[in-house]
């Protein structure tokens, strides 16, 4: 995903990569405890909040199938 916050700022424009995982194994952990508040599993449609938006945005699509390879977000705000 190629996002923005919509300032018209370049320095705030990211590229964010999200997977899809077939088998997990361990136990996954907060490694950043300042910039997040809870970790847990949850089904896509059932998406707990708050929720960081453009993560949001692609969970939705994906659980809906629905998901481009290659997406954008924030720059049709300005």
């Amino acid at each position: 995903m190629h996002r923005t916050g919509a300032n018209g700022q370049a320095i705030d424009e990211r590229v964010d990569f999200f997977f899809a995982v077939q088998h997990w194994v361990g136990e996954p952990k907060i490694q950043e405890t300042d910039k997040a508040e809870e970790l847990r599993w949850a089904e896509p449609t059932a998406l707990p909040s708050p929720i960081v938006p453009h993560e949001r945005f692609v969970l939705e699509r994906w659980a809906q199938a629905t998901l481009p390879a290659v997406t954008t977000f924030g720059f049709d705000l300005y």
